[in-house]
């Protein structure tokens, strides 16, 4: 299991907006696509690291994805 941050635009309100996603690779098949995790690139960087460096399984990563916002 392979994650990796994405940018992403999305307009809110007429404004556009960057944030950041996870995508979710499996033997280089992209198997889950998350958008809008955050505004604050550094602090998805880290996340994507830590989830790669203790190989979350993708079970658990709506618990991770929850607890990270809650975080912010």
């Amino acid at each position: 299991m392979k994650y990796v941050m994405f940018p992403h635009c999305v307009r809110i309100e007429n404004k556009i907006i960057k944030t950041y996603g996870i995508a979710v690779f499996q033997n280089k098949s992209l198997i889950r696509f998350i958008k809008d995790v955050s505004t604050d690139r550094k602090a998805v960087k880290q996340l994507v690291k830590d989830m790669n460096e203790y190989q979350i399984e993708l079970v658990h990563i709506d618990d991770v994805l929850e607890d990270f916002i809650c975080q912010l």
